[in-house]
């Protein structure tokens, strides 16, 4: 038995997208407003955001998919303030697009680069993300197979449909790949449940939850993922 596939979590696991998130909120929220300026006088930066939640609420299907919702919120508010529905769905592109690009704009952790250089010569490597960085606009994407994200399969992380996709994109068994991420609950435990091998990376310092059976891999810094990597596939290669 051999190690034949690495799936990455993004956010939180690879980077922290904090400040590019709040900056991507506020570069968002200015640019539609300056366009349709009925926008502002119904909702604040603030009222924005928690109309974008109570919209999840309201559609949970659509909460799953955190692109749609995000275009979905700003294509309402902007009919609210006046837009007819075709012009509104153009404005609410548009501005979702300044988001991403922003969004996207971020600095990923220092030992992320050489990882996935390292991992990339050897191992098909894909990404399984409930959020919507884009590889291309970070600059990583030549160092994934594939990218596949809530957005794509219609259901966020712990749902096995990511973990899924990406075992038939690569086809490989569930036994022979490894998945890395941040989250007890998204990452380690659905992952493990199919089968999957796993890495916690609480790299914040997260507690791990008390009614999951612990991780049996877990590193406190990223620079720590490529030797146990190795140490795993030797083995299960049986070295």
């Amino acid at each position: 038995m051999a190690l034949k596939l690495v799936t990455f979590d993004l956010d939180d696991t690879l980077w922290n997208p904090a400040d590019a998130l709040v900056r991507a909120e506020r570069v968002c929220y200015d640019w539609i407003t300056e366009r349709c300026p009925g926008i502002a006088d119904l909702y604040s930066r603030e009222a924005m955001v928690q109309y974008r939640k109570d919209l999840g609420l309201c559609y949970p299907q659509l909460a799953q998919q955190v692109s749609k919702l995000r275009e979905e919120t700003l294509r309402r508010a902007a009919m609210q303030a006046g837009l007819n529905r075709d012009d509104a769905a153009e404005l609410a592109q548009q501005a979702f697009e300044v988001f991403y690009r922003e969004r996207s704009n971020l600095e990923l952790f220092e030992a992320t680069l050489p990882l996935l250089q390292g991992l990339k010569a050897r191992l098909p490597v894909i990404a399984v993300t409930n959020g919507n960085a884009d590889l291309e606009l970070i600059g990583v994407d030549h160092l994934f197979d594939a990218c596949i994200t809530a957005d794509d399969v219609g259901i966020a992380k712990p749902a096995p449909d990511m973990f899924h996709a990406a075992l038939q994109h690569a086809g490989v068994e569930p036994h022979e790949c490894l998945h890395i991420g941040d989250h007890p609950h998204n990452d380690v435990h659905a992952a493990r449940v199919l089968g999957i091998h796993t890495v916690w990376t609480p790299l914040y310092q997260q507690s791990w939850p008390e009614e999951l059976e612990q991780p049996a891999n877990q590193i406190s810094e990223l620079a720590e993922l490529e030797a146990l990597i190795e140490q795993l596939e030797q083995q299960l290669a049986g070295v």
